[in-house]
C-alpha cells in the first residue's frame, strides 16, 4: 500500500494520468475492505449455526462425563481408603511379629504344613485278580470262549459210564460219556457235547467233569479212581441233582444211579455205570 501511495503521488506531480490511478487505488481499497468484512461475516454466520447444531449433544456429553466422574472419583477415595487401611493392617502385624505376639500362621509363613495337607494320598498297589490271565488261558471250542476249563487232574474214565434220557418214563436216547473227559451240556450246539433244547436251558448250563480221586481200598493201599462230577456254569434256572438244586461253580460227585435235571425240562438223566 505503501508504495501504491507513493506512486499515485508521484503521478499526481506528472499530469494527466494522476486522477485516473488514484481512482483505481482508492477502488480497490474499498473491494478489499468489503471482501475482508463479508469474510469474517460468513465465517461467524457458520460458527453461530454450527453452535445451534452441536448445543444438544455438547450437553449431553457434559452431562455424562459429569455422571461418570463422580461415582469414579467416589470410588477411587474408597480404593486409596481401603488400601491405606491394608497397609496399616500389615504395618501392625509386622510389628507383633517382631514383637513375638503374632504366629507364623497369623503372618502366612507356615504354608508346609498348608501344601502336605494339600497333596492326595497315593494310590496303593492293588495286588488282587485282575482276570487277565484267566482270559487268555480261557479255551474256546468253534470259536466260541468255553465257561469250564478243565482242572490239572482231569482224565479219561476208565469205565463205560452212559447217560439214560428219560420223558414221561420213556427212554429216547443213551448217552456214552465215558470217551473224553468232559462234557459240556446246554443249548449252544456249536459248544454243547450234551445238547438241551428247553428254553429255561443256558447255552453254557452245565458240565459233567471227570476227575482223579485217591481213596484207600480195604487192605489199607491209595487206589487212584476217576470219578463223575457235575459243576454248575452260573446257569439262570438252576441244575438239579437227585431233585435238589446245586450251588453253582461247586464239584459235585456223581454216583450210579443218580438223577439230573436242567433248568424246568421235563426230562430225566440218569447216569449209569456198565462194568466190563
Amino acid at each position: 500500500r505503501r508504495r501504491r501511495n507513493s506512486r499515485s503521488r508521484d503521478d499526481d506531480s506528472d499530469g494527466d494520468t494522476g486522477p485516473r490511478r488514484s481512482d483505481q487505488n482508492s477502488r480497490r481499497r474499498r473491494y478489499d475492505k468489503d471482501s475482508h468484512k463479508n469474510r469474517q461475516e460468513g465465517r461467524s454466520g457458520r460458527k453461530e449455526q454450527t453452535g445451534q447444531r452441536n448445543d444438544g449433544d455438547d450437553g449431553l456429553r457434559r452431562k455424562t462425563k459429569d455422571s461418570l466422574d463422580r461415582p469414579q472419583s467416589s470410588e477411587r477415595g474408597r480404593a486409596k481408603t481401603r488400601k491405606e487401611s491394608s497397609i496399616a493392617e500389615d504395618d501392625s502385624d509386622l510389628k507383633e511379629y517382631h514383637k513375638g505376639k503374632a504366629s507364623k500362621e497369623d503372618w502366612g509363613l507356615d504354608d508346609k504344613k498348608d501344601k502336605e495337607g494339600d497333596k492326595k494320598e497315593k494310590a496303593k498297589p492293588d495286588y488282587g485278580k485282575s482276570g487277565k490271565l484267566e482270559k487268555a488261558n480261557k479255551a474256546t471250542k468253534n470259536g466260541i470262549a468255553l465257561k469250564h476249563s478243565e482242572p490239572p487232574n482231569a482224565s479219561i474214565p476208565n469205565k463205560h459210564w452212559r447217560i439214560y434220557v428219560f420223558k414221561d418214563e420213556e427212554n429216547i436216547a443213551t448217552l456214552h460219556i465215558h470217551r473224553q473227559s468232559c462234557f459240556i451240556i446246554g443249548r449252544e450246539r456249536r459248544v454243547a457235547d450234551i445238547k438241551t433244547d428247553h428254553l429255561t436251558c443256558s447255552k453254557q448250563h452245565a458240565v459233567i467233569q471227570f476227575k482223579i480221586k485217591a481213596k484207600t481200598d480195604e487192605l489199607g493201599n491209595n487206589v487212584a479212581e476217576v470219578r463223575p462230577y457235575i459243576l454248575d456254569l452260573d446257569s439262570a434256572n438252576g441244575t438239579f441233582l437227585n431233585k435238589k438244586r446245586v450251588e453253582s461253580r461247586r464239584y459235585y460227585e456223581l454216583l450210579d444211579k443218580d438223577v439230573l435235571n436242567f433248568g424246568s425240562s421235563s426230562r430225566d438223566y440218569v447216569l449209569m455205570v456198565v462194568e466190563d
